[in-house]
């Protein structure tokens, strides 16, 4: 047996080797200019007008989810892999707050604002030739509601809608049963399935495979574990539209799956990856100044955008007994030592959170919440009025049952986990830390079996806290409110905000919402950043803000390219031995 892993231990090794042999070596040829036939409709600001389409890039693609299909095994990864290759009828304009067609060219709203009347591009195609059409807009609610698909995220926006209506083949209608500011945008991010491919399909077991897309790219191969690579679609019919000019510019996508931040940065300086956004504080501040940075070669970039700022924290599960005294909750949240972490192994470089909607606060703080400084003491006195007694060994139990609590993670790196699992132990709770694949992960959280989980939430424009936060959500399979929280106050405020169409009132209901949230205590809140930290080598293209306006590196495969004259400068340095022009350290708004 040891003979034969030996064996197909070689045989990785050289396929790996020749895989990246093949990627170093392949030369790259590209037009400095490209004569596209005229388009129509206005062009996107952050898109630049010296991308030529050309080239490939590497980007790190952290864990491997357990699927690719968002609408099934929601997550960040995954969504950006489908944004890429499928389209929603309307979306954001990139940096204003008004609506830019995809699939849509055209649109009626009601005078009630009820009833969205959608007209799809006569140019749309899928990639295999066959018209995008409204029945593949209808398929896609019909997917998404099914009882039978684990779609619980998008059921909660979608319920509002009747079942949209065909009016012919290439117009939709879209009739909402109630009011409700962001109907338009619930409307309007309708996507186009290809029914023609999936009708006789289980939507829950297409997992990797999407041999059929609408965007402008597709999966052109895949490999469990270790990567996924997207090919740009020549033909694809948005490249007719002026909105998409300079942006898809790769010929190819390689995400590569690596869980060990460390690991990933020394694969960055082998350029298995050619760019690197980094979560990891320490990495930054100690191992980010090699010999590649201080010549230019590489780009260390500290980029400040006005992205909305999520949150970031230890779930409780509330649907577990011990859980639903707050006393204990706001215990948990004393033991933490927030303050000496963020000293000691982030380098000061987040925000402590007492929100969980911190950019709508002056600073990022809720100036009526607590934030919760670590108080040992105190916390024992709070889980004593809960009813928690210490044995002869200082063990809390209540009613005889011991306190005990697992965490659940699928990180490699848990130095935060450990230390706060050794500052519960000291008060007598009993902690264990599970680690697992992410798939695993997912399953777990999926149904709900978990006690406490790390998880950090991101924050779009249009802030629709229902699919959070609503109890009506809390015990849906793979739903987003990981807490399972259910309270009177916090539905009616959700209810509030939904006939709200004053954005600046709408948030002061969410501030309100913030509130009540800080009460409960659904989170041991931790951290969050007002920033982005990024390293790439230098021979890129970028817009002139690196990221987009209100993104991160979601954004590199929109709007980066390849530019030939820096790839050739980079070329002449390495050789050389010689350093490049320095490119700015910090990128504001």
């Amino acid at each position: 047996m040891l003979k034969w892993s030996f064996i197909l231990l070689i045989v990785f090794c050289l396929n790996a080797c020749n895989e990246k042999k093949a990627e170093n070596t392949k030369e790259i040829s590209c037009k400095t200019s490209v004569e596209l036939p005229a388009g129509t409709g206005e062009f996107d600001p952050i898109a630049s007008k010296e991308a030529v389409p050309c080239g490939s890039i590497t980007l790190w693609g952290s864990s491997m989810p357990k699927s690719f299909n968002m609408w099934e095994d929601y997550n960040s990864f995954s969504a950006q892999l489908m944004s890429l290759m499928f389209e929603p009828l309307v979306t954001l304009h990139s940096v204003e707050d008004r609506e830019i067609g995809v699939l849509a060219e055209s649109w009626e709203v009601s005078a009630d604002g009820r009833t969205f009347t959608f007209k799809i591009d006569s140019r749309a195609k899928w990639s295999d030739g066959v018209p995008i059409t409204a029945e593949d807009v209808q398929f896609y609610y019909d997917v998404i509601m099914s009882p039978k698909n684990l779609t619980p995220i998008f059921k909660v926006g979608l319920s509002r809608f009747d079942r949209p209506e065909v009016i012919d083949s290439l117009t939709i209608r879209v009739v909402a049963k109630e009011s409700h500011w962001g109907n338009f945008w619930e409307a309007a991010g309708l996507t186009a399935f290809p029914k023609h491919a999936w009708k006789d399909k289980d939507f829950n077991n297409i997992r990797f495979e999407f041999p059929v897309s609408s965007g402008p790219y597709k999966i052109k191969e895949f490999r469990e574990d270790r990567y996924v690579e997207l090919e740009r679609r020549s033909d694809w019919w948005g490249f007719a539209k002026n909105w998409n000019r300079g942006k898809y510019n790769f010929e190819s996508i390689k995400f590569r799956f690596m869980e060990d931040q460390t690991k990933v940065l020394e694969a960055f300086k082998k350029k298995n990856f050619d760019a690197y956004a980094l979560y990891t504080s320490s990495i930054w501040m100690k191992q980010t100044d090699f010999d590649a940075v201080k010549k230019g070669h590489v780009i260390k970039q500290k980029i400040y955008n006005k992205e909305p700022i999520g949150f970031q924290g230890m779930a409780f599960n509330l649907r577990r007994e011990k859980f639903q005294d707050i006393r204990v909750r706001r215990a948990l949240s004393m033991l933490m030592n927030r303050k000496m972490m963020n000293e000691k192994y982030m380098y000061n470089q987040y925000f402590l959170l007492n929100s969980y909607y911190p950019d709508l606060w002056e600073n990022n703080k809720n100036p009526k919440a607590e934030s919760f400084e670590y108080a040992p003491d105190s916390a024992r006195k709070l889980l004593a009025e809960a009813g928690f007694v210490p044995d002869a060994q200082g063990k809390l139990s209540k009613n005889g049952v011991p306190f005990e609590i697992t965490f659940i993670t699928s990180a490699s790196e848990m130095r935060h986990l450990t230390l706060y699992q050794e500052d519960l132990q000291k008060v007598g709770i009993h902690v264990q830390i599970e680690q697992m694949s992410q798939s695993t992960l997912r399953k777990r959280l999926d149904e709900a079996d978990f006690d406490m989980y790390w998880v950090n939430w991101g924050a779009g424009r249009l802030r629709d806290p229902e699919v959070s936060w609503h109890s009506s959500t809390a015990n849906a399979k793979g739903t987003n409110n990981l807490s399972g929280l259910q309270d009177a106050i916090v539905d009616s405020l959700i209810q509030l905000q939904k006939t709200e169409f004053n954005l600046e009132k709408r948030n002061e209901i969410l501030k309100s919402l913030d509130h009540r949230l800080t009460e409960l205590v659904p989170y041991v809140l931790m951290w969050q950043a007002d920033h982005h930290r990024i390293l790439y080598w230098n021979r890129f293209g970028t817009p002139e803000k690196v990221f987009d306006k209100f993104g991160r590196e979601e954004s590199i495969p929109i709007y980066w390219f390849y530019d030939i004259k820096k790839a050739k400068a980079l070329e002449i340095a390495e050789k050389q031995d010689s350093t490049l022009p320095e490119e700015p350290k910090e990128i504001r708004p």
